[in-house]
């Protein structure tokens, strides 16, 4: 409760927006002020944020900005002596903010910010699930087949649930991890495509090591 009564003390987001909007060119990666949007990772909340009309007022234009959930984030931290104005201010996605550097020199700020890609932040989600599953190139066309399969869209249809984000990044509502989406996918292809005959369950029991069935997994000592 103490941190919302504090940001509530902040300029609003329409405030910053209106200082920013045409300083901001040359300090980070253009950005399109219709579709507000993180301005380090460009991470875009959604249609129903977004300047709906073309000849939208200033004032309708400004309250999107003011409803956009982006936060109020300091450029120089008020721990380092950075102040409250607009001047010390940028609308970050939480996960950017939580990323930022926090120095008392904006031009590293600056730099982090212009770096930041929201895209390939998911692409390297992806790849740490691909990791996880123990996923190979020669298995992407076989996954990217089961995919687009209806066969596996309705098997999977209540074999998945909607997450939401324990550290409040990025996204505002539930999503499907990377982790559901291609765990789901890799089990589907090596114990339901590949079993025919539908005997799942046996077939999990094969695939899982004896170690694990028996409720003994041994740990082997690690060097380094």
């Amino acid at each position: 409760m103490a941190r919302a009564r504090y940001d509530d003390q902040l300029p609003s987001r329409a405030r910053i927006f209106e200082f920013w909007k045409d300083r901001i060119e040359g300090l980070v990666r253009p950005i399109y002020w219709g579709e507000p949007a993180c301005w380090a990772c460009r991470f875009h909340y959604g249609f129903k944020y977004d300047v709906k009309r073309s000849d939208a007022s200033w004032d309708q234009i400004l309250r999107c900005w003011d409803r956009i959930p982006l936060q109020r984030c300091h450029i120089v931290g008020r721990s380092l002596g950075g102040s409250d104005d607009v001047s010390n201010l940028f609308l970050l996605c939480r996960e950017c903010h939580d990323r930022m550097p926090n120095t008392n020199i904006p031009e590293i700020f600056y730099e982090w910010a212009r770096a930041q890609s929201w895209s390939r932040r998911e692409d390297e989600k992806i790849l740490d699930a691909m990791k996880a599953f123990g996923v190979e190139d020669a298995m992407a066309p076989d996954l990217e087949q089961v995919l687009e399969s209806e066969d596996y869209k309705v098997w999977s249809e209540d074999r998945r649930g909607l997450h939401w984000p324990q550290s409040n990044y990025a996204s505002i509502s539930s999503r499907l991890t990377p982790a559901t989406t291609l765990g789901l996918a890799v089990y589907y292809l090596r114990l339901v495509k590949n079993h025919p005959s539908g005997n799942e369950a046996k077939a999990a029991q094969e695939s899982t090591p004896r170690e694990v069935q028996s409720g003994y997994l041994e740990i082997w000592p690690v060097s380094y």
